[in-house]
């Protein structure tokens, strides 16, 4: 008699194929039925762990970010002076985009969807806590400082040489060093330190 996989495995499971399925094909081009079949169960049976694609999309967002906002939140905690808090901050969200390709696709194509009811779950139930990690600790370096678009500006910064390495590679000057998680934090490092008027 075959062995019956737990549900908490099957739900993991689940999770982790429509992530690469949603960062490949975008929401609109993942049905319930090509996630039922990626993970070899039916259709119906994807219905037992959650009700609809909507709920099983945020799930697999939320379910791919909880570690990394950790990660993220841990960074910017502790006694070491805020500069390097705010280092170590652009040092692991550029590892994160670096080494999860699907998790950065995702996040591409979820802003050129648009969907608002969607953008709106994900700010609030998913991303909130890390903005708002990133946000505090801004304003402890530079309490006059609009924490809010610097916060997005330094997001946008680390994220979009990943996004336009398919672009860059092929423009005068391109190296192979400017797709290295180390080498972007270093430079977008030197913008914030000059702006915030602090050093390492």
């Amino acid at each position: 008699m075959a062995k019956k996989t737990p549900v908490t495995d099957t739900r993991s499971l689940i999770l982790k194929n429509s992530i690469q399925l949603f960062s490949e094909q975008g929401y609109e081009g993942v049905s319930m039925r090509n996630i039922a079949e990626a993970v070899n169960i039916s259709a119906p049976g994807l219905y037992n762990h959650f009700k609809d694609k909507q709920s099983l999309y945020l799930a697999a967002i939320a379910d791919s970010f909880e570690n990394k906002s950790d990660l993220l939140k841990q960074t910017v905690s502790g006694n070491d002076k805020p500069i390097v808090r705010l280092e170590r901050f652009v040092a692991c969200l550029s590892g994160i985009f670096n080494d999860d390709p699907d998790f950065r696709r995702l996040m591409q194509r979820e802003l050129l969807d648009g969907d608002e009811k969607r953008l709106h779950q994900l700010a609030k139930g998913v991303f909130s806590s890390s903005f708002q990690s990133i946000m505090n600790l801004l304003t402890e370096i530079k309490p006059d400082c609009d924490a809010h678009i610097l916060s997005v500006i330094i997001v946008g910064m680390i994220q979009k040489p990943f996004e336009m390495n398919p672009l860059d590679r092929f423009f005068t000057g391109s190296k192979r060093k400017h797709k290295n998680p180390d080498y972007i934090t270093r430079h977008v490092m030197a913008i914030l330190s000059a702006y915030l008027g602090e050093t390492l």
